[in-house]
């Protein structure tokens, strides 16, 4: 429960800031056209029983999981 309130208490985000974690979401697709910049700070809320390296990504070649909602 704390750490769902950590993303309000950190300062606004930054415009450099924004354009990093925008390219970072345009890399795994997760960038709409209505919403072309993200300007909120990004938060993930893993299960409880996650493994360690599962919460680090882990495998072969790791990288961002795309949204399957996203054609």
């Amino acid at each position: 429960m704390i750490a769902k309130r950590i993303p309000s208490i950190l300062p606004d985000i930054s415009f450099e800031e924004a354009l990093e974690i925008t390219k970072i979401h345009s890399i795994a697709g997760l960038v709409s056209e209505d919403n072309p910049l993200i300007l909120t700070r990004p938060f993930r809320s893993p299960h409880h029983t996650i493994t360690s390296s599962a919460l680090v990504g882990g495998g072969k070649s790791p990288k961002p999981r795309r949204n399957q909602f996203i054609t």
